[in-house]
């Protein structure tokens, strides 16, 4: 009977260290998905911003750049005209640009810092399982003896 239990243990063990290591590995994928992501997201950022500042800075010295300023000032622009359509749409991607950096940034140090945790957590537990295993093992043959 002794023998039974002690391979029950044993082959419960196993499982366990199998099913840790697959969610440290499914982990460690997780993590290195959201790095790669994280990195898209930022060169997508840079390259909005670059984008915006490109045609900003192509119509800062136009003429319809002075209206828009001299519109904005008094409070009095038309809403459907072609230039305030144009600086609504840069000054769009600008905002979408930093919307991108912050995802950036969550993913670096939110999601990927959560996986870690995670990952460190599952391993510790099942070390912590791995000392306990031998230990309770002996103390129940030893009961199981004694009856």
């Amino acid at each position: 009977m002794t023998q039974k239990i002690r391979a029950q243990l044993v082959e419960q063990q196993k499982c366990l260290e199998q099913q840790t290591e697959m969610r440290v590995q499914l982990l460690q994928d997780l993590q290195d998905f959201f790095r790669k992501k994280a990195e898209i997201e930022t060169e997508y950022s840079r390259n909005l911003e670059k984008l915006a500042e490109r045609f900003m800075a192509k119509t800062r010295s136009t003429k319809d750049h002075q209206q828009y300023k001299e519109n904005m000032d008094r409070k009095d622009q038309n809403l459907l005209s072609p230039v305030n359509c144009w600086y609504l749409l840069l000054n769009q991607v600008r905002r979408e640009s930093k919307d991108h950096a912050t995802l950036s940034d969550i993913y670096l140090n939110n999601v990927i810092m959560r996986f870690m945790q995670i990952s460190e957590d599952s391993t510790r537990m099942f070390k912590k399982v791995h000392s306990i295993n031998p230990a309770m093992l002996s103390s129940n043959c030893f009961a199981y003896n004694q009856d």
